[in-house]
């Protein structure tokens, strides 16, 4: 008898930006990580279907209602050009009773403001930059560490608002970052201490209990003029000045010891900030050479070419097999809470059932 093949729906969010946009590279990879992770799904016995996400949010409940699918694979980003309503498309698959791989939405709430953030990491003993958030309008104090600071915005991902310019020496630099980072992309504002040690990104693994990947090193070879830091053309723009002059190198060439205290702090951050399936933690060393966690990441680029596919198959592991266990284990978390297989959506649930 042939085997039943789980129905997977592969749910991303359409790009909305038009493709002049400086920002429209970093939004529309999402769709080939869709389709490489239905490939893989598809390789590994599932049935996959893309369904790319776009407003209104009721017709993409309707069209999940009419795939009824055994679990999601949750890819979304954001939702008609909010990176923080991620969130928000979470829950609504929580509230719907789908099976869904990747982190909660708590995790994603927490996560999505990077000050935030860095105050549960604290709270918890994690070592991160000292730093501040501006809410909007609030005026630039001045900062009380010693040296330059980092100045990007709070929630957003992907190196978004993240250029030379985001290194600043003095104050009123400072005020005028800040003023373009509100004209550009609104929200609040991120300030933190400038970390001049080398750069590290640990992927994170948990099936079911968190185990970190092989570090990588952001191996930075800067131009005179320039600061060592992932800017948003260095990781988008392939081939260009500031992309060659941050390779990354997985594993990275460090000691034991380091590595090992890297693996350590990722995976603290990945319980402390709730994270589930997956994630991302990023850490640079201070100026005494301690580590510092810059941000963690629980909804990371896990397309092939990635960092976080890449440091998965220096480990060792598969990448479709892979994705097909982060799949299967969803739908064995539904079971343990008595959801059924196959969850229907709104349309078919009927008024008076619980999914919880």
């Amino acid at each position: 008898m042939t085997p039943v093949r789980l129905k997977v729906a592969v749910l991303y969010n359409a790009p909305v930006l038009p493709p002049e946009h400086p920002d429209a590279v970093s939004e529309s990879d999402v769709v080939e990580v869709a389709q490489a992770v239905a490939a893989g799904l598809d390789e590994n016995g599932f049935e996959s279907t893309l369904l790319a996400a776009s407003p209104p949010v009721v017709d993409v409940l309707l069209e999940l209602d009419r795939l009824g699918p055994d679990v999601v694979f949750n890819l979304i980003e954001g939702f008609g050009g909010s990176t923080a309503a991620a969130t928000h498309m979470t829950g609504l698959l929580e509230l719907a009773g789908y099976p869904y791989t990747g982190s909660p939405l708590e995790a994603l709430a927490f996560c999505v403001s990077k000050g935030r953030a860095k105050c549960l990491l604290r709270g918890a003993g994690l070592p991160t930059a000292p730093g501040f958030v501006l809410d909007p309008g609030e005026s630039v104090p001045r900062w009380d560490w010693p040296g330059p600071a980092l100045i990007k915005p709070d929630a957003e991902d992907g190196s978004l608002g993240i250029d030379q310019a985001s290194v600043v020496c003095d104050w009123n630099s400072a005020c005028d970052r800040v003023a373009w980072i509100r004209a550009t992309y609104g929200g609040s504002v991120l300030v933190e201490a400038y970390l001049p040690g080398p750069e590290y990104n640990v992927g994170v693994l948990a099936l079911p209990d968190p185990v970190a990947l092989p570090v990588a090193e952001v191996v930075y070879q800067p131009t005179d003029g320039t600061w060592p830091i992932l800017t948003y053309t260095a990781k988008w723009s392939v081939g260009s000045a500031e992309d060659r002059a941050s390779p990354v190198s997985c594993p990275a060439r460090i000691e034991r010891e380091l590595s090992e205290q890297l693996a350590r702090l990722a995976v603290a951050a990945f319980k402390v900030t709730g994270c589930r399936d997956y994630a991302r933690v990023d850490l640079r060393l201070d100026g005494r050479g301690e580590p510092m966690i810059l941000e963690v990441n629980p909804n990371p680029d896990i397309g092939p070419t990635a960092g976080w596919a890449r440091a998965l198959r220096v480990s060792g592991r598969a990448y479709p097999a892979t994705l097909a266990a982060l799949a299967r284990q969803a739908v064995e978390r539904a079971r343990s809470i008595g959801l059924p297989l196959r969850a229907p959506g709104l349309g078919n649930r009927g008024r008076g059932s619980s999914t919880s």
